[in-house]
């Protein structure tokens, strides 16, 4: 039987690592990758996404275009067992837990923004990780213009004109530089706002911003963000937000209506709970890697622990959350894989990356590139030859590279398409004999009957007989399953035509922890309508 590699995540280092494996396994091996989109997003050009310099289906590739050969599943990963080498997921509407088994297992699940570090983050500040925060940072940014443009209050409009971009690495140089760039080049449309009354703020926590590349190089980036009026803060963090404040470290503040964080990155929650002793928040591997105590198991990327010694001192210990590494990282691992199929010695993992480039907005960059140093306009038109070359697809290139020769000529578009996104409550309706869920099922929130009749039947093992419960009109299932972590165990059958509220299992969750009354009654209702043999 043919051996099956999946890969977890569609991110650098889980793409192109399918790529490579199709090269390199032996041949006949099923490659499958699991991932919550359908499509590769290249997260250097996400601030150009944000500004408008590029539509954000044309920063995209389809994975099923980036990987022929290579079965795409969109699914969310809930559990790993690596001694049956088996992956629990969830996917579909449905969401009933599939199990797939694999030989070789691939981990490249990336790491997350931790907002939940200092207070108020999570629920006022925003990431730049993904398409969706590009999307949304540029409403945001619009809808703010719009608003102080409009507005006589002249708090509100310091408030609304006030940026802060907080980490001054490469994410956040580049962002707050797109961010600059856009509203310089939109402010013509909004004619009571002047240039001086945008106050742009990067907080950087070190000395200098940068840090990554030469000290000259990061001096010149801060003193061209400085000519654009950007407030370059450093030896500074931010300990809270608030939802129109950001608080210093020192006991200052800055009033503010938007929040971007690009520093803080940690494990995800589901790398947390694999067990597989995270070093510094990531997945320990060795110099072939291979996940520590797992012969069948990989890593790579932000996920993974990659040891980089070597005999030159001025390479970091560990591998560097970048792309150049995740795709080098790639490479090696489906040499590995291939290699520990067919009996063979594998290599160690070695790279020397060609160099480190960052956009400052206004055809400004910085680059050193094996060795050499470039400024400005040079700088800026080298980063984008190289990004444009590794841009993955021949589409995604021209659609990228034409999307830059338009803003040249074009203005900037001003349009506000916002997202409608789900409301934290919403109804569904179901007609007389629809089955709304079956057994070993995760419900995917909190239900209420508005109208009709539904029919519960869950098998009782220890009676023999079935349980049924009819629920009507006020009545309510599923908070057992979020809060407790069951799987439905029954069918729920809908008896007349019925309309139900529907709660988000987040939301649920949140409310319930805000207030304990609600806990408490429904840990009572429970007691009450389960059979004693099914409250376990």
């Amino acid at each position: 039987m043919a051996e099956r590699v999946v890969i977890v995540g569609g991110g650098f280092g889980g793409a192109f690592a399918a790529k490579y494996l199709r090269k390199s396994v032996v041949p006949g091996t099923q490659i499958e990758l699991l991932n919550k989109d359908n499509y590769f997003v290249f997260q250097p050009l996400l601030p150009e996404v944000a500004s408008g310099t590029i539509n954000a289906p044309d920063a995209v590739t389809p994975l099923r275009y980036l990987l022929p050969g290579v079965k795409l599943r969109m699914a969310e990963v809930i559990g790993i067992d690596f001694d049956a080498r088996r992956v629990t997921l969830l996917q579909g509407s449905r969401r009933l837990p599939q199990a797939i088994s694999y030989d070789h297992l691939v981990l490249a699940m990336g790491q997350r923004t931790l907002l939940d570090r200092f207070p108020g983050f999570r629920e006022h500040s925003m990431c730049m990780r993904d398409l969706a925060d590009a999307h949304e940072l540029r409403n945001k940014v619009i809808r703010r213009l719009e608003h102080a443009d409009i507005t006589e209050d002249g708090a509100l409009k310091r408030l609304l004109l006030t940026f802060v971009v907080a980490g001054g690495g490469f994410s956040g140089v580049e962002t707050i530089g797109e961010l600059v760039e856009m509203i310089r080049r939109t402010l013509k449309f909004y004619p009571n706002i002047a240039a001086d009354e945008i106050r742009p703020v990067l907080i950087q926590r070190g000395d200098r911003i940068l840090p990554e590349l030469p000290e000259r190089l990061g001096a010149y980036a801060a003193k061209a963000l400085a000519k654009r009026k950007v407030e370059i803060i450093c030896n500074a963090s931010i300990n809270a937000a608030t939802r129109s404040t950001v608080f210093l470290d020192d006991g200052s503040r800055i009033d503010t209506a938007l929040l971007i964080t690009t520093v803080g990155n940690g494990p995800h929650p589901f790398t947390e709970g694999l067990g597989l002793g995270l070093e510094h928040g990531k997945i320990p591997v060795d110099a072939n890697l291979r996940v520590k105590g797992h012969d069948n198991v990989w890593a790579l990327g932000d996920a993974a622990l990659v040891p980089t010694e070597g005999e030159d001192e001025d390479r970091p210990r560990y591998a560097p959350p970048t792309a150049q590494f995740a795709v080098a990282e790639a490479r090696c691992l489906a040499k590995n894989l291939g290699g520990a199929q067919k009996g063979e010695t594998l290599r160690t993992f070695a790279f020397r990356p060609k160099g480190s480039l960052a956009s400052i907005g206004n055809y400004r960059g910085v680059a050193e590139v094996f060795g050499i140093r470039l400024y400005g306009l040079p700088a800026w038109m080298l980063w984008r030859f190289l990004y444009i070359g590794m841009l993955p697809g021949f589409s995604t290139r021209l659609r990228v590279a034409l999307n830059w020769l338009f803003d040249y000529f074009l203005p900037r578009s001003i349009v506000q398409i916002a997202n409608r996104g789900d409301a934290t409550t919403h109804f569904r309706c179901y007609a007389k004999g629809d089955v709304v869920s079956g057994p070993g099922q995760i419900p995917d929130g909190f239900y209420t009957v508005i109208s009709g009749c539904l029919e519960s039947r869950i098998p009782d093992q220890g009676s023999g007989e079935d349980f049924v419960r009819v629920l009507g009109p006020g009545d309510h299932w599923g908070e057992r399953t979020i809060t407790e972590g069951y799987l439905t165990k029954g069918t729920l059958t809908a008896t007349e035509d019925t309309r139900v509220l529907v709660m988000e299992a987040g939301d649920f969750r949140n409310l319930c922890g805000a207030f304990p009354a609600l806990d408490e009654y429904l840990s009572h209702i429970s007691s009450k309508i389960y059979a004693p043999s099914l409250r376990k």
